[in-house]
């Protein structure tokens, strides 16, 4: 990758309890795959919390709370694990959990540094979403960073550090700035924002279009998605 002149510059923002993010993870991976500049792209990821200060609870009540029905929210989460299947993933709700994941963004943002974030990204959906277990947990979260190479040292200090949460911040109120209410998003060269879990063509075209275009307006094109305290359908 030529990191040093990109073309494209890409910002995403995700949130690990969003389990619309993991599936639009994959689309654009696809996209990127099959793009034919893609040596000439640099992807920054930056946090959202899309449950700040909310404390750790099962992510089904969770959703029942934010549609009022179960009904409501087992057709959400049902139409996800269908999504997600199509792409080969594996959602266990029953699991799973749902709150804020600060500690889990800074685990990232300190991998980033050591070349892991993106490895320890994908980590912490699986973990997650698939197997159920805590990312909120100090314990576990050191744990899974140490199984993609995060030194024991490294994942303690994260979890204390005032910095890395001050990004954290700072990476949610650019997305906010932008008109950002939920995650995912991505944003192209400061003007071409998708948000949702959009097909892998429409990642596809919008890479093309930003190639040949590098102005600053944005332009939003929205999917599926989680906002503070749920997720659409």
């Amino acid at each position: 990758m030529n990191i040093l002149s990109p073309q494209i510059t890409i910002d995403i923002w995700s949130d690990f309890v969003c389990p619309w993010c993991w599936i639009a993870k994959k689309r654009f991976e696809k996209a990127l795959d099959v793009f034919e500049n893609k040596d000439n792209v640099l992807i920054r990821h930056h946090s959202y919390r899309i449950a700040s200060e909310f404390a750790p609870a099962p992510f089904k009540a969770a959703m029942y709370k934010k549609f009022g029905t179960e009904q409501g929210a087992e057709l959400m989460m049902k139409q996800i694990k269908i999504a997600g299947e199509s792409e080969g993933l594996l959602y266990n709700f029953d699991t799973m959990l749902f709150g804020d994941t600060k500690d889990a963004h800074a685990m990232v943002k300190m991998a980033d540094q050591v070349g892991l974030g993106e490895k320890l990204a994908e980590r912490l959906f699986m973990a997650s979403i698939t197997e159920g277990r805590s990312i909120f947990d100090h314990k576990e979260l050191v744990a899974i960073s140490t199984e993609v190479g995060v030194s024991p040292t490294d994942a303690e200090n994260a979890l204390n550090s005032r910095t890395l949460r001050d990004a954290i911040i700072s990476d949610e109120n650019n997305a906010r700035a932008i008109g950002a209410s939920g995650v995912p998003l991505f944003l192209l060269n400061n003007r071409y924002s998708l948000s949702g879990a959009q097909p892998a063509s429409s990642f596809l075209g919008v890479l093309q279009q930003a190639w040949a275009d590098k102005q600053n307006e944005v332009v939003i094109t929205k999917g599926q998605s989680c906002e503070v305290g749920g997720c659409s359908i």
